[in-house]
């Protein structure tokens, strides 16, 4: 992997990578991104691959934008990306490709696009345009990272019903999975909190949107009856009672 080191940065960094194996190309889309964000006013923080062994094996979670050739030796863009999804499924993908027919075979590992070889920088000014108005509005969505077991999953906070501490771990329960990563509640409650959920005991937090009633005891999520504190009971009654009004119930 080779670094190409971001200059002053006026806004939030865009983090980038582009696996390519041929050096011309490599120069001209490290010139053409660099560019693109000088005219953005914005500072990529770009991060070269030579091939998909190196960028799959060296992965870290948490590129907005990836630039990936089809056609390399060893592995090739398609087995690359189909690994990155196991690790990261919300990385912005675009294929850059000699033949176009090849980037069909993008929508089975959810590309967003694709670009032929040669590329002019219009063209790909007009790519870069859609993608970061799609990684923009990913980013205006609350969300919580779930690490664990070699992956990352990054889990909308408006899908999660509660979270719940056990031991060394949170076990993250959404509307279709349960997810398990190594971490304590106090890591995360002031995300939590200032999103919409609320502590009903030392190990459980939940989400106010699918609280559908409560007792001396218990708090109904979702159709679960979970147990609630003494101690915590004022400070949930008093976040479910501002939830309800902010949301006009």
């Amino acid at each position: 992997m080779r670094h190409v080191p971001a200059e002053k940065a006026w806004g939030e960094m865009i983090r980038v990578a582009i696996v390519e194996d041929e050096k011309r190309w490599v120069d001209e889309f490290t010139d053409y991104v660099r560019r693109y964000f000088m005219e953005r006013r914005e500072v990529p923080d770009i991060s070269v691959f030579s091939n998909g062994v190196d960028f799959i094996s060296d992965y870290k979670e948490g590129y907005d934008l990836i630039l990936m050739d089809i056609d390399m030796p060893g592995m090739n863009g398609l087995e690359a990306s189909k690994r990155l999804r196991q690790v990261d499924e919300a990385a912005c993908l675009i294929f850059i490709t000699i033949m176009s027919q090849y980037a069909i075979k993008g929508y089975e590992v959810s590309a967003f696009d694709f670009v032929v070889k040669p590329v002019s920088y219009e063209l790909l000014k007009i790519k870069l345009d859609k993608a970061m108005g799609y990684i923009n509005r990913r980013k205006e969505v609350p969300s919580f990272v779930v690490q664990g077991a070699g992956a990352m999953k990054k889990v909308p906070l408006s899908e999660i019903k509660y979270v719940e501490s056990i031991k060394h771990y949170l076990y993250i329960h959404t509307q279709e999975v349960e997810l398990k990563m190594r971490g304590s509640m106090s890591d995360i409650t002031d995300q939590f909190l200032s999103n919409g959920f609320a502590e009903i005991n030392r190990s459980l937090i939940v989400n106010l949107a699918y609280v559908t009633g409560y007792n001396a005891t218990d708090v109904s999520v979702a159709g679960e009856k979970l147990p609630l504190s003494r101690v915590y009971k004022a400070d949930f009654l008093n976040a479910l009672t501002r939830y309800i009004g902010t949301e006009g119930h």
